[in-house]
């Protein structure tokens, strides 16, 4: 078998495999793209949903991921955010976690009325302490999530056409909704393709051990491979060059490895050679938001 198969960048496959696709559909049913209207009043408006939707469905909505997705300079991405923290939708908090210091959490009316948008109902408990409304551990890379999930729906092609390259989303928290069972290896989050697949995607923003990866391998394996099928594909968007030649090292070692190493208590490999073979053709590595990652959060 060969371990220079792995699916990289770009090489998507055209085939329909959708597969529990109505699982997803209460949330791959909400908008996330951002219309920019001419009028300016309504502008205020599209711009208030985006940054509710991104709050409610991310844990907060972060003023780089804004500032990109409408194309302002960041004093008027921060004027329009409080703004919406004046009219009482969001709340500012500090946080030297991220490079602008600053996220904004969903206050209560904002999240009652990023239900009436979504029309998915969830729960919702404000705090004392908005900042604990979040994972400050995660907060960096929540951020880069919902860049890489708002810039894949809003992508354009050399010409400035729309060409988005996922549909609609539904986000880690959703997932877990979705499948609260230890057993299923929680995404940072599903998208529906415009080809119908349903991929995870995973923000490799950290290096891990061979031994974190041999496990997400396997639940992987669970989730494509097995009996109820949780999404067609996986994209592994990494966040540098050496992130991604690390990581793209143990995934081809360990997809060369695991079908001659047994599991201790079934005596059985640990994959077959054909399911090998499969995740190398479905775990595609991402490059493309390298540069734009590098930009907004590390520069």
């Amino acid at each position: 078998m060969s371990a220079n198969r792995i699916t990289h960048s770009n090489e998507i496959s055209d085939s329909i495999n959708i597969t529990n696709i109505e699982k997803y559909g209460r949330y791959f049913d909400i908008g996330m793209y951002y219309q920019k209207s001419q009028n300016f009043r309504i502008r205020g408006k599209e711009k208030l949903e985006f940054a509710l939707l991104n709050a409610v469905r991310f844990g907060f909505v972060s003023p780089v991921v804004c500032g990109e997705i409408w194309q302002t300079q960041r004093h008027k991405t921060l004027a329009s955010l409080n703004k919406m923290v004046a009219d009482g939708f969001l709340i500012s908090v500090n946080t030297s976690r991220i490079i602008d210091g600053r996220i904004y959490v969903p206050s209560y009316n904002g999240a009652n009325y990023a239900k009436e948008l979504m029309r998915v109902d969830f729960s919702f408990r404000s705090t004392s302490e908005p900042i604990q409304q979040v994972n400050r551990n995660s907060i960096m890379h929540d951020a880069i999530l919902s860049y890489v999930i708002a810039s894949g729906i809003h992508n354009c092609d050399f010409n400035g056409n729309h060409k988005p390259l996922w549909q609609a989303v539904a986000t880690e928290m959703e997932f877990k909704r979705l499948y609260p069972s230890n057993d299923v290896k929680n995404v940072d989050a599903v998208a529906l393709l415009n080809n119908n697949q349903v991929a995870a995607i995973e923000i490799e923003h950290s290096y891990k051990r061979k031994e974190q990866h041999q496990a997400s391998l396997l639940k992987f394996r669970n989730a494509i491979l097995g009996k109820h099928k949780l999404y067609d594909k996986v994209f592994l968007v990494v966040a540098s060059d050496k992130i991604h030649r690390d990581t793209q090292r143990f995934y081809e070692q360990l997809l060369q490895e695991m079908p001659s190493r047994y599991d201790k208590k079934s005596r059985q490999p640990l994959l077959t050679e054909d399911e090998a073979q499969q995740l190398q053709e479905r775990i595609v590595f991402r490059t493309k938001f390298i540069d734009g990652i590098n930009k907004l959060f590390y520069s």
